[in-house]
């Protein structure tokens, strides 16, 4: 794209962040609705956008805020949008000014849960309630046994309950990575 084309579609987008949505309160383009902009050497402006839903109310108001806008622009002659569905539109496509103006705050990544070979299997169902129903899944099914956490399970390492078991440590450490774990030594 030469830099004079480069120019008018960086006016075209100037022109869709005065088009705001009038239920968020921001504009199209920080919103992430704005797939591309393409034009023409007649001056022609395709904008390929997406709504947050299928069925948005706003579909005819959005179009025409559009229209209107970018026809400001005296170097554009028509202003067409091609309407899309795919990527399907996701919060993920906020920029961070749409994020801050919502209020919506980036989650952070959970902590990963950390197994440590030595130390007892207890310390696991005490620290992630979701250990006990995992390792039953695994096939450790007398973990479920009423008073055996309280008792072997303050002992029992997972090396030492794998002997018992007869089960394949690494076999073991390759379940409980798929099920979100860290095994580490």
């Amino acid at each position: 794209m030469d830099e004079e084309k480069r120019a008018l579609v960086n006016q075209v987008i100037g022109q869709l962040q005065t088009v705001i949505d009038p239920e968020l309160l921001v504009d199209v383009v920080n919103l992430g609705l704005i797939y591309r902009v393409d034009i023409d050497d007649e001056g022609n402006c395709l904008v390929t956008m997406t709504l947050t839903t299928a069925g948005c109310p706003l579909n005819d108001y959005l179009n025409r805020e559009i229209r209107q806008a970018v026809g400001q622009l005296d170097a554009i002659k028509q202003v067409d949008i091609k309407l899309v569905w795919y990527p399907v539109w996701t919060p993920e496509r906020l920029s961070e000014q749409a994020k801050q103006q919502l209020g919506i705050k980036d989650e952070p990544a959970p902590a990963p849960k950390e197994i440590n070979l030595h130390q007892p299997i207890k310390t696991f169902a005490d620290q992630y309630p979701e250990f006990t129903e995992d390792m039953a899944e695994i096939g450790f099914n007398r973990i479920k046994i009423p008073g055996m956490l309280e008792t072997v399970g303050r002992l029992m390492t997972l090396p030492m309950g794998c002997r018992a078991m007869g089960f394949d440590l690494e076999e073991v450490k390759e379940k409980l990575r798929l099920k979100g774990y860290e095994v580490s030594e």
